[in-house]
């Protein structure tokens, strides 16, 4: 008899299956639910892959603009030019090498390497050429079109191009982008959140064979361009600046570049801001001029040297110094490197001295002579001879750095660290741009005797020149220290203003009162004996030159030095302050005054007006100023004299007094001092010629009798011309030449020492 399943093992059985099957529904929707909820985005990822095929549209980065809405800075759309390997061979074999043949030519590329990549089904796209303009993309569509073509064989796919239109133009404050268009530096790399834009995409559907269908398949989510930035830089003024700080580059041979700020002094936006050398901000990688002589006197050195390097080993050398010159290029000198600022830096001791009523401007401050004796250790004066007895004013006059000793030590360490830190030296100024570097100085805790004496005439502490300006800016606009900025504000697609930014006050440091003296004594200082190098007539303007020693860099006995001159005008009521700062100068010129001060004259000479601010001359400064010679030709003698006494010129006739007026030197409307004379050619006289005598290093009278006693006209030129001290530097008509009586010989006038 068979055996039966008991009722027990039934139970058993029936059991077992049931358990089985509660675990498999269970696995089941475990597995549902980790499908489609917990892993959800990973496979419709997937399915999205299989299914659709989507490439970006890159979105156009905001536009900068100046002050006056010209553009600094703009995005383009562009084309890439692609290849689609397997729509190719799909859809368009038989016509692979009229494709390639039409490609290569309108875009200029290798016609076999279109082929082979044509032959390579493994890649889905082969990007032929990146950013082509409009026209060679409209071509590559109607190629398309002609040889009727699938959809994708070959496509022009839009993407985007950054440009600079005035390529060097404010390149340290703008900076650039990357090849994924991502901001690096300067401005570009700060406010990079708004001036992206949000990528827009393409999303096609694909066919069973993974192919791209029709565009009626095909879904397009628009790019969002990005805001843009109005900045507070002055194009005019930014022009100018940057070309006479080029220009000092060449005149003072100067090793390690210059630079220069331009500043509101009342609201901290800066104007304008210059490195020099800049750099092409479309070319960004280029080596500039500058740098690019000293790459070579490199490479001279390590080919000449005994060492006898390989030409492995100098390859490796060169790149690795020019790695090192075009990441100093790109940096922006005004912010990212530190100066020891000098002389400069005595308009902060001296405020903080006259806020605390500890000095006026007439106050007796010391006896010097040539050097001082601070707790056993001798600092000199930059005059040997000494100054003698000085006040105040005359200490900022003469900048005598024994004056300033005995200032700091009048002040004591606690008020002067609290002035510094007051003026914010001690910290960054938050300025809008990257890479703004961090002050060095002697704190409160470690300041002895002799490191006071040395920070109180500017020749311990290291700056940035945007601290020092910010500083010397809240010495004489009311005592206020401002936030620099270079964005004045940020608007969207459609002209709003999302974002200003206003003046901000970080606190008061010195009354209106103090401001007022240290701008009546800067002004004297500037005005002082004639005028300094920084002077010009009409214009009220006050300021103080500095010259540092880089001691922490080079040995007493091949030293090199830092010239540098902050000024400000109207002194009365400053609407502008500007710093330029020398680093190496080495043609012989080291002061401040010799090599910075000519700098701001040529940039206030050019663009003041632009800026609003006028000459205002004074009666005696009309009477002297030159005049233009009238038109006097086919006159008689006595007319011409006439027209000529009336503008108060001179005369001298060469030939009949009683003939024609055929020539006069100087020629008609051409400019001539008061006071000069005019040589007047009557009838068929010949032009009469002489030689051009050599006024270099003469005073101005010197200079004045040299050039006239040979029958030539002398124009003084350069605000230190009225300065007994002042020697020529530069002539207009080279010595030994011939030129005609009576032609006019511009000679330019300098001081070259610490004054001023």
């Amino acid at each position: 008899m068979a055996n039966t399943p008991t009722k027990k093992m039934r139970r058993r059985v029936f059991v077992g299956v049931f358990t089985l099957l509660i675990a498999f529904t269970v696995y089941i929707c475990v597995r549902l639910f980790n499908v489609s909820i917990v892993q959800s985005e990973y496979y419709r990822s997937k399915a999205n892959d299989q299914q659709l095929s989507s490439f970006s549209i890159n979105a156009n980065r905001g536009t900068i603009y100046d002050a006056d809405g010209k553009i600094l800075a703009q995005s383009s759309t562009v084309w890439d030019i692609i290849l689609n390997a397997n729509s190719i061979s799909e859809y368009d074999k038989a016509k692979t090498e009229e494709i390639c043949k039409g490609v290569a030519e309108i875009c200029g590329v290798d016609y076999q390497e279109l082929v082979d990549e044509c032959e390579n089904t493994n890649h889905r796209y082969y990007i032929v050429k990146t950013k082509v303009d409009k026209e060679t993309a409209d071509a590559i569509n109607q190629f398309r079109i002609d040889n009727k073509l699938a959809t994708y064989s070959v496509e022009a796919r839009e993407n985007t191009k950054r440009e600079y239109p005035n390529e060097t133009l404010a390149s340290s404050v703008i900076g650039f982008t990357n090849f994924d268009g991502d901001g690096v530096y300067g401005i570009e790399a700060y406010y990079d959140d708004y001036l992206q834009g949000v990528d827009g995409k393409v999303v096609t559907a694909l066919d069973a064979n993974g192919e791209a269908m029709p565009y009626q398949y095909e879904t397009r989510y628009e790019a969002k361009d990005g805001n843009g930035l109005y900045l507070t830089i002055d194009s005019t003024l930014q022009y100018s600046l940057e070309k006479n700080l080029e220009l000092v580059l060449t005149q003072q041979n100067v090793q390690n570049r210059a630079c220069g700020i331009i500043m509101n002094a009342k609201t901290g936006a800066i104007l304008a801001m210059a490195s020099a050398p800049s750099y092409n901000l479309n070319r960004p990688s280029a080596m500039s001029d500058y740098f690019q002589a000293k790459l070579d006197d490199y490479e001279k050195e390590l080919r000449e040297d005994e060492k006898n390097y390989t030409e492995e080993e100098i390859e490796s050398l060169l790149s690795q110094k020019r790695a090192i010159f075009r990441e100093t290029q790109w940096n922006n000198k005004t912010i990212s490197e530190l100066y020891i600022p000098g002389s400069v830096f005595k308009v902060v001791t001296a405020a903080a001295a006259v806020e605390e009523e500890l000095l006026g401007s007439d106050s007796y401050v010391t006896n010097c002579y040539g050097v001082a004796d601070v707790a056993g250790t001798k600092i000199e004066c930059w005059s040997s001879a000494g100054h003698g007895e000085v006040d105040l004013q005359n200490a900022l006059i003469r900048s005598c750095n024994p004056a300033f000793i005995a200032i700091g030590q009048l002040l004591g360490t606690k008020n002067f660290t609290d002035y510094f830190e007051a003026f914010g030296l001690t910290e960054k100024t938050g300025v809008d741009l990257p890479g703004e570097n961090t002050s060095q100085y002697v704190p409160y805790e470690r300041m002895g005797p002799v490191e006071l004496a040395s920070s109180s005439f500017g020749q311990t502490s290291k700056l940035t020149p945007l601290q020092m300006i910010t500083a010397y800016a809240a010495v004489i606009n009311g005592g206020y220290l401002v936030t620099p900025h270079v964005v004045d504000k940020i608007v969207d697609n459609t002209g709003n203003v999302i974002k200003s930014n206003e003046t901000t006050v970080k606190r008061q440091v010195i009354s209106e009162k103090t401001s007022a003296a240290m701008r009546m004594m800067l002004e004297n200082v500037v005005k002082n004996n004639g005028g300094s190098n920084a002077y010009m007539e009409g214009y009220r303007i006050g300021g103080k030159s500095g010259t540092s020693e880089k001691l922490d860099e080079y040995p007493k006995g091949n030293m090199r030095y830092v010239g540098s001159m902050c000024c400000f005008t109207p002194a009365d009521d400053p609407e502008i302050i500007m710093l330029v700062m020398v680093d190496e100068p080495m043609n012989g010129q080291i002061y401040g005054s010799r090599v910075a001060a000519p700098v701001i004259s040529a940039v206030f000479g050019e663009c003041l007006e632009h800026m609003g601010i006028y000459a205002q001359y004074t009666a005696e400064e009309l009477e002297n100023q030159d005049t233009t010679v009238p038109y006097v030709l086919g006159a008689g003698g006595l007319a011409a004299i006439s027209a000529l006494k009336k503008d108060g010129l001179n005369y001298e006739f060469v030939g009949d007094e009683n003939g024609i007026v055929t020539a006069t030197v100087p020629g008609a409307a051409q400019m001539i001092p008061r006071g000069g004379t005019v040589v007047i050619y009557m009838d068929d006289s010949e032009k009469k010629t002489v030689t051009v005598p050599n006024v270099i290093g003469m005073s101005a009278e010197q200079a004045n009798k040299a050039i006239t006693s040979a029958g030539l006209n002398i124009r003084l030129s350069g605000g230190a011309a009225e300065n007994e001290n002042a020697e020529a530097v530069s002539q207009s008509i080279d010595p030994g030449t011939e030129a005609y009586k009576g032609a006019v010989v511009e000679v330019t006038f300098y001081l070259d020492d610490e004054t001023g």
